[in-house]
């Protein structure tokens, strides 16, 4: 199972960082109910913007909009 390092940044409050699976990323988009988001399943496997060289993988919900919120979540090795 592999482990990602993530950063979640919701408007103007603090990031909340981490590490877990796969699952652990699902159930904290579902825990956060963040506004307008698209199934957290969905998000984990089509991210908005996928770094090549270090391998992010960055989701942007309603970017520069009033309910803006980033994931971003790169392979832990």
């Amino acid at each position: 199972m592999e482990i990602y390092a993530y950063t979640l940044v919701v408007g103007k409050q603090q990031p909340i960082k981490g590490m877990g699976t796969v699952e652990d990323l699902v159930s904290l988009i579902v825990r956060m109910e963040l506004p307008g988001t698209a199934p957290a399943e969905w998000i984990v496997s089509n991210p908005t913007i996928i770094d090549m060289v270090t391998g992010a993988m960055i989701y942007i919900h309603d970017e520069s909009g009033p309910d803006e919120w980033r994931l971003r979540w790169v392979p832990f090795t």
